[in-house]
């Protein structure tokens, strides 16, 4: 009995003693792993790790949250990679758009603004004005106004507003 127990044992030693079996046979601690890519994304310059959370999911690193471009995204997965010493790292990263959500609000408020002040003045309040803005805060009217002072009333009605830096009339009359 002794020695089929020798035997099976023996066995078992040679199969864990081929390279490349122990690795496969011991399981990573996942948690150590996760931490060292933690370590490792918030040493880079390059990466704001901020916003990137790193969990574990089936023997794999997850990458997830929200970086500013593509390269930082590409960079991030390279660095985890690196620092997981093999175990496998899948990213979730979601590149943010850019901030232009505050600076279009302002715009289009500013548009609202213009139209407004355009409806209190009884000069201008019937008229058949389109306002429109450039990325310099410069408003543009667009329309068929009755006569030149209607052009030239929405235009000094425009540049009244706040936050207006100039005017493009393209207000047209009659016979232009």
């Amino acid at each position: 009995m002794k020695s089929i127990i020798l035997g099976v044992l023996t066995a078992a030693s040679l199969v864990m003693a081929q390279p490349g079996m122990a690795a496969e046979t011991e399981p990573k601690d996942l948690n150590a792993v996760a931490a060292a890519v933690t370590q490792a994304l918030k040493g880079t310059k390059e990466i704001n790790s901020r916003n990137i959370s790193v969990t574990t999911h089936a023997s794999t690193v997850v990458l997830s949250g929200k970086v500013a471009t593509e390269p930082e995204a590409a960079r991030a997965l390279t660095v985890a990679e690196k620092a997981a010493a093999g175990t496998r790292v899948t990213s979730n990263l979601e590149v943010e758009p850019p901030a232009e959500g505050t600076a279009h609000a302002a715009s289009a408020q500013l548009v609202k603004d213009v139209q407004a002040a355009l409806h209190k003045d009884p000069r201008t309040a019937n008229l058949p004005i389109t306002v429109s803005i450039d990325g310099q805060k410069g408003i543009a009217l667009h329309g068929l106004v009755p006569a030149r002072q209607d052009r030239a009333a929405a235009q000094t009605v425009a540049l009244q507003v706040n936050g207006v830096t100039k005017v493009d009339n393209r207000l047209q009359t009659p016979g232009d």
